[in-house]
């Protein structure tokens, strides 16, 4: 989990900002989504995609991103379009905080398969422990 910083243009008409698979995030994208019209108090995410890499992408207004890799959690404010927030897998990911005017956008490296996430904090953390002893 990491900041990116993406290329933009900034003249009299405005900010361009372009994303390039392969150079500008680490992966060639399979699927993109966003989340828009988030009501107040409602979270989304709450689940670890066990072998997609994502850059979440605040297109308009403001969240939050809480991540954790099964040890430690941290948390990013994402405001700035420009200022991507890369997702590796096996990172649990809640996103929250939403203003009325906050679209989300996501880029991915799977298609979605339910089957491939993790959706409860237990089996997340089952998953990192195992992942861990095949590891070692």
């Amino acid at each position: 989990m990491r900041w990116i910083a993406l290329p933009h243009v900034i003249d009299d008409r405005g900010v361009l900002t372009a994303i390039e698979a392969g150079k500008d995030i680490p992966f060639k994208v399979a699927r993109v989504f966003y989340m828009h019209r988030t009501p107040v108090g409602v979270e989304r995410g709450g689940h670890a995609h066990r072998d997609t890499q994502q850059v979440v992408i605040p297109i308009s207004g403001s969240f939050k991103v809480e991540l954790s890799n099964g040890n430690a959690i941290r948390d990013f404010d994402l405001s700035d379009a420009n200022q991507i927030l890369y997702i590796p897998p096996m990172i649990w990911a809640r996103l929250y905080d939403f203003t009325p005017t906050a679209v989300c956008l996501v880029l991915a490296d799977t298609h979605y398969d339910r089957s491939r996430s993790l959706r409860s904090w237990h089996a997340f953390l089952q998953a990192v422990a195992e992942q861990r002893e095949t590891v070692a």
